[in-house]
C-alpha cells in the first residue's frame, strides 16, 4: 500500500502510527540497504580477529582480553570506514523515505546509494559540529570540577560537599545533553528532506523543535524503547542459540568465533531497526512542518481579519 503523508498535525499517538505506516510502506525499498549495513557489520566482525586468549583464564577474563585487543590503529581505521559506510546507508534510507513523504516514488537501489554518498560531507560536518556542541558542555564542567574539588580538600565536610558538587555537575551535564539531543535530533532527516547542509540542518532542527520539546522527546522515547526492545530480543535469542552450541566446553578460539558470530548475526536486526529509526525522524519532522505551516496560516488569517 502506498504511503500517504498526513495533511494536518497529529496527536502523539497519531505521529507514532504515521511512523509505523511510513516504515511498513518503505520497507520494500529499504530492506536491501539495511541488509548491506548488516553485511558490512558482519565483515567487520570477522575481519578484526583479536589474538587468542591466554589459556587457563576464566571466561570473564577471556572476554576482557578479547575487548582489550580491539584497540589497534587498524581497528580504529576500520571503525572509521565502517562509520562512513553507515552514514552512506542511513543517508540512502532517508532519501528513500523522504521521497515517499513528498509523495514521490522511491528511488532505485543505486540512486538511493548515490544520494546517500553525495551527502556524506554534509553528514560528517553535522556530526563534527554536534560533537563540538556537546564538548562545549562537558569541558567547562570538567575544568570547573578539576579546579574546585582539589581546593576543597582539607576543609571540614569536604568529602560530602565534593560528592554533592559532583552529583549536581553530572546531573546538569546529563540534562543539558538530553535537551540538546532532542532539539537537534532531526538534523539528518532535514539534510535529505530540505536538501540542506549539515550546519544549516542543525539550526533548522533547533528551530522546528522549539516549543515542542516535550512532544518530540515523548515520541522519540517511545520509538527508542520499541527499537531497543527489538534489538534486545534479537540479541538475546542469538546469544542463547550460539551459547547453547558451546554447552559442552569452550576453547579460547571457539569463544572468539562465537563472539564474532553473535555480533555478526545480531546485526541482522538492522534490517528493521535502521528503517525504523529514519522513519521516526521523518514522521516527527513532517508533523512539526505541518504545525509550523498551520500556525503561519492562522496568523495570516488573523491579520487579514484585523485588516
Amino acid at each position: 500500500m502506498k504511503y500517504v503523508a498526513p495533511s494536518a498535525p497529529l496527536s502523539i499517538g497519531g505521529v507514532l502510527d504515521d511512523w509505523i505506516r511510513l516504515f511498513r510502506s518503505s520497507l520494500g525499498a529499504c530492506w536491501a540497504l539495511a541488509l548491506l549495513a548488516a553485511v558490512a557489520g558482519a565483515i567487520v566482525q570477522f575481519t578484526l580477529t583479536p589474538d587468542l586468549a591466554t589459556p587457563g583464564l576464566s571466561s570473564y577474563l577471556q572476554y576482557l582480553q578479547y575487548w582489550s585487543t580491539l584497540r589497534a590503529p587498524t581497528v580504529l581505521l576500520t571503525d572509521i570506514v565502517y562509520w562512513l559506510v553507515l552514514l552512506v546507508l542511513y543517508g540512502a534510507l532517508l532519501a528513500q523515505q523522504a521521497a515517499m513523504v513528498r509523495g514521490e516514488e522511491p528511488f532505485s537501489f543505486g540512486k538511493a546509494l548515490s544520494k546517500g554518498l553525495n551527502r556524506v560531507p554534509h553528514l560528517v560536518l553535522g556530526f563534527v559540529l554536534l560533537i563540538l556542541i556537546l564538548m562545549a558542555i562537558f569541558i567547562p564542567i570538567g575544568i570547573g570540577a578539576a579546579i574546585l574539588l582539589p581546593a576543597l580538600r582539607g576543609t571540614a565536610g569536604a568529602s560530602a560537599l565534593g560528592m554533592l558538587i559532583a552529583v549536581l555537575g553530572i546531573t546538569a551535564v546529563v540534562i543539558a545533553a538530553i535537551y540538546l539531543m532532542v532539539r537537534l535530533q532531526l538534523w539528518m532527516a532535514i539534510v535529505f528532506a530540505e536538501n540542506l547542509g549539515g550546519a544549516t540542518a542543525l539550526g533548522r532542527s533547533w528551530d522546528l523543535v522549539k516549543g515542542h520539546w516535550w512532544r518530540v522527546a515523548s515520541i522519540g522515547f517511545v520509538a527508542g524503547v520499541v527499537i531497543w526492545i527489538f534489538e534486545l530480543a534479537v540479541g538475546t535469542v542469538i546469544a542463547a542459540v550460539v551459547g547453547f552450541m558451546g554447552v559442552h566446553g569452550t576453547s579460547p578460539d571457539l569463544l572468539i568465533r562465537r563472539l564474532q558470530l553473535i555480533g555478526a548475526v545480531g546485526g541482522l536486526a538492522r534490517i528493521l531497526t535502521m528503517p525504523l529509526l529514519t522513519a521516526v525522524w521523518l514522521a516527527i519532522y513532517h508533523d512539526l512542518i505541518l504545525r509550523r505551516e498551520g500556525g503561519d496560516l492562522a496568523a495570516r488569517a488573523e491579520a487579514l481579519g484585523g485588516a
